[in-house]
């Protein structure tokens, strides 16, 4: 069976070749997009993450002398690592994606419909883990730091109504500049690993 009409993805779906995209098409899922564009979305959550590097860099003084040592490029603050457990879900679930994407291309003509499904199952749980759950975490952590923006007054209030200072040093020494690079190269490479997928 082969494709109808080249402008409409679904029916192209639908009627193609592709047993994976069949049954993509057909299946309930929150996230619809294919395996490259997800990773084109993660590659951009990531580069968000890089965003606190500059954020902090251009607090106000009375801001950045607020932060252990004076410096918050330099520092470690407790908010910090929710950005840095968001980032580990980002590779962690792009890997994911790029896997059944390779997994799919070299095995696809003999797949089963059960062994596209458990592929499938894959994307859905990696899609979702990394677009919502580690996309809110970045969400919150670049929240927090653009609140030093805000003013120290601000800073300051975060600090008294929160259970736990979440500018605040943590007993692991990874700074907010290290979390920035980690996080850019990172997005490069998801970036090119999804453009590179939908190029094939």
């Amino acid at each position: 069976m082969t494709s109808t009409d080249p402008n409409d993805p679904i029916a192209d779906a639908l009627l193609g070749d592709s047993t994976y995209e069949r049954l993509r098409v057909e299946r309930y899922a929150l996230i619809k997009r294919r395996i490259p564009q997800k990773l084109v979305y993660q590659s951009g959550l990531l580069f968000a993450l890089a965003l606190v590097v500059p954020i902090v860099a251009t607090y106000p003084s009375a801001v950045q002398a607020a932060f252990p040592g004076g410096d918050p490029l330099w520092s470690s603050p407790l908010v910090l690592w929710v950005g840095v457990y968001a980032g580990g879900i980002e590779l962690g679930t792009a890997t994911c994606l790029v896997a059944v994407a390779i997994a799919r291309r070299r095995y696809e003509p003999h797949l089963s419909e059960s062994q596209v499904h458990a592929l499938l199952n894959v994307e859905d749980v990696a899609s979702m883990f990394g677009l919502a759950t580690g996309g809110f975490a970045i969400l919150i952590t670049v929240g927090f730091f653009l609140l030093g923006h805000a003013g120290i007054e601000t800073v300051t209030a975060v600090v008294e109504s929160a259970p736990r200072d979440p500018y605040g040093r943590t007993g692991v020494p990874v700074p907010v500049i290290a979390v920035g690079a980690a996080a850019a190269i990172s997005s490069c490479v998801v970036y090119a690993a999804g453009r590179y997928l939908s190029s094939k």
